[in-house]
């Protein structure tokens, strides 16, 4: 009888983990990415297809890039392109099924991405792809689409990964060696916090929401090569043991398990097989068997909680520990009648931390923002330099705002900037869907490359956080935003041709200027459960018409809507920033917070001249208090607090300083 049930048990497994057939080129372009083809076969345990033509006689291979490669876009998804590869490691066509990439959802044409991925037509898969001009003679460069740098630079490296992975795996492309590197060894056995700390534990947590209460599993994983990991988890006398049945290529994987369920599967019997755990690397997957495997009763490392089970096991396929591998869970239950089961796969990306293996070259991971940082530098220093100036205007704010007439030309010169040069010329504009991907990735996991394969917008963020901190959203949103900077320059431009103001009552401000929260809230729900909707919704922004893809060239309520605001513009002092930018809600929570706004006296509850002359109306009328999440930092109500001319302290301080000085003079004279 148990014997029965185990085999109902596999043969069950069987059913739910049957091979994957590749892509479904019923409803993908599969013959235009492998021109030639007429029909496509399964290739046993690979996640491709060959193509074969009328005779038969097999042309290449076709493969969807999400199958074998995780490469990220801009937007921390993965670019779906489906890739062609001939019989002679060529690529032969590609094509983005999917994305999520903001300035390709609703800016940039699909067009243009499909030029973009044209170029790789007839291009080995093993030659050296740049985005941009070559660096020597060997290299072949590509075109970037303007506006899009980083997708392209993602999806230079998603197709180039796919076309080598499958050429390596099917024998026509060359094997690209990983980047070599060596184990940091200490003799010295870690504490479990120290492996906390250095990050060398993955994690896989199945809930029993997920396979029920008995069923699930919270495993703990990592290699154990280096001394002061495995001398930790496995004892001196065992580790020494486990190191000695390594072969070439081989590295020791320990699992740990606090939950009720376990790792090792129902259907685990002596010369059986491990059917609930396996390795995978690119498209090498490590199966284990009762040889690969040694119990580990108890953890040694000092401060280590205790686990229902654990185990250690050779890896017998070469994993390299330099690069992402994921750890796969099959786990099961039984149905509602008792008898079958069903199966879900559930896996974690894990790879060695560099100050457990040191790599002995460059990081192929980092190729995709340090090529993009490689390329502009000196755009980057020069856009940094400015964004310093910026802030040294605010840090010697008693020179910046000594004078009017100075301050507001400083300040409209620096509009003049940051419209011209940040936002026509270098498209340097950050946006609401940055936010959002910040947001998702702090809710998901965090990828910092990502932040960093933008430099300007990098660089752009970092100064946006420091100075937000410091003194408030309005040195961005008021000296730096390139369409905040042409909003303001629209209106001075309507009032200096006489256009009458428009400006709302103090009571309908009061609610209007609430709006902004609402719409980032809404983009903000809208992004967990459905990133692409929200990046869409996004379009709120007229950024992107204004300095990445003409307004006249866009859809009619595109187009209609970014000239409604132009226009509000000339007549209305920046009607998107005050009551609708989801950005600017976004920097004016923690404005709330400044280190350092514009300075203040207790006469200014009474006088109203700087409330009067505020655009931006931040100053509360009753009390002479400025709202930091209103204000621009336009500094001229500072300037007013040191003008003894306007300020009436000042003004009163200066005439009796004055007076004093005449009464002075004439008693002199009379003497």
């Amino acid at each position: 009888m148990s014997l029965l049930f185990t085999l109902l048990v596999l043969l069950g497994a069987a059913r739910a983990e049957a091979p994957y057939a590749g892509p479904d080129c019923a409803s993908m372009p599969c013959t235009e990415v492998l021109p030639g083809a007429t029909a496509f076969r399964a290739v046993p345990d690979k996640p491709y297809l060959a193509g074969v033509d009328a005779q038969g006689a097999k042309v290449g291979w076709v493969v969807l890039s999400t199958d074998v490669v995780d490469v990220k876009g801009y937007s921390g998804k993965p670019l779906e392109t489906l890739v062609g590869l001939d019989t002679s490691g060529r690529i032969t066509g590609s094509r983005v099924l999917k994305h999520s990439e903001p300035i390709l959802l609703v800016g940039i044409p699909e067009s243009a991405l499909d030029a973009f991925v044209d170029q790789y037509d007839g291009v080995k898969a093993d030659a050296k792809v740049v985005v941009g001009k070559g660096s020597s003679g060997g290299d072949v460069g590509v075109d970037a689409v303007s506006g899009a740098t980083v997708t392209t630079l993602s999806l230079n490296q998603t197709i180039l990964d796919t076309a080598r992975l499958v050429g390596e795996d099917a024998g026509v492309v060359h094997h690209a060696e990983g980047v070599p590197g060596h184990w940091v060894t200490s003799d010295t056995p870690w504490t479990w916090r120290q492996m906390e700390r250095y990050g060398v534990l993955g994690h896989i947590d199945v809930g029993p929401e997920q396979l029920g209460e008995r069923a699930n599993v919270d495993l703990t994983f990592t290699l154990a090569d280096a001394p002061q990991i495995g001398r930790a988890l496995l004892g001196d006398r065992q580790y020494a043991f486990a190191m000695k049945q390594l072969g070439p290529g081989q590295h020791l994987l320990v699992i740990l398990n606090d939950g009720p369920g376990s790792f090792k599967g129902s259907g685990f019997v002596r010369g059986g097989i491990f059917d609930r755990i396996r390795l995978e690397q690119d498209l090498s997957t490590v199966t284990f068997t009762d040889r690969d495997y040694w119990n580990l009763p108890e953890v040694q490392a000092k401060g280590a909680p205790r686990f229902r089970e654990g185990g250690w096991f050779v890896t017998r396929k070469p994993i390299d520990p330099g690069r992402t591998m994921q750890l796969v869970f099959l786990g099961s239950r039984f149905t509602l009648n008792g008898f079958d089961r069903d199966f879900q796969s559930f896996e974690a990306s894990f790879r060695m931390p560099r100050s457990v293996w040191a790599l002995d070259g460059p990081d192929p991971d980092d190729a995709v923002w340090k090529g993009a940082w490689a390329a502009r530098w000196p755009v980057v220093l020069a856009v940094g330099l400015y964004l310093l100036a910026v802030a040294g205007l605010f840090i010697a704010r008693r020179w910046t705002s000594g004078n009017m007439e100075r301050l507001q030309r400083v300040h409209t010169a620096f509009l003049v900037a940051s419209f011209a040069i940040l936002g026509v010329w270098l498209h340097v504009q950050p946006s609401i869907t940055q936010l959002l991907t910040l947001v998702g990735s702090v809710a998901g996991q965090w990828r910092w490359r990502l932040f960093l394969s933008d430099p300007f917008v990098f660089t752009s963020w970092v100064f946006i956080a420091v100075v937000t901190v410091v003194w408030g959203r309005g040195v961005f949103c008021g000296w730096v935003c390139p369409y905040g900077a042409m909003s303001e320059l629209l209106f001075g431009f309507g009032q200096k041709i006489g256009l009458k103001k428009i400006e709302l009552s103090d009571p309908v401000h009061a609610r209007a200027k609430l709006l902004r929260y609402g719409v980032l809230a809404v983009l903000v729900t809208t992004f967990l459960f459905s990133p692409e909707t929200a990046e869409k919704m996004a379009e709120i922004e007229p950024f992107k018409s204004t300095f990445f893809v003409p307004f006249w060239t866009r859809g009619v309520a595109l187009a209609s809507w970014w000239l409604v605001l132009a226009g509000a513009a000339m007549v209305w002092y920046r009607p998107f920033c005050r009551y609708l930018c989801p950005l600017g809600a976004g920097l004016a929570l923690p404005s709330s917070f400044r280190l350092s706004g514009p300075h203040r006296r207790d006469f200014c509850t009474k006088c109203k001249i700087c409330y009067r002359g505020c655009e931006p109306r931040a100053i509360d009328y009753k009390t002479g208090k400025i709202d930091p999440r209103e204000c621009l930092n336009c500094w001229e109500c500072e300037a007013n607090w040191r003008d003894d001319t306007v300020c009436p302290p000042l003004v009163r301080t200066r005439r009796d300083r004055e007076k004093a000085a005449r009464q002075a003079a004439t008693a002199e004279a009379a003497k």
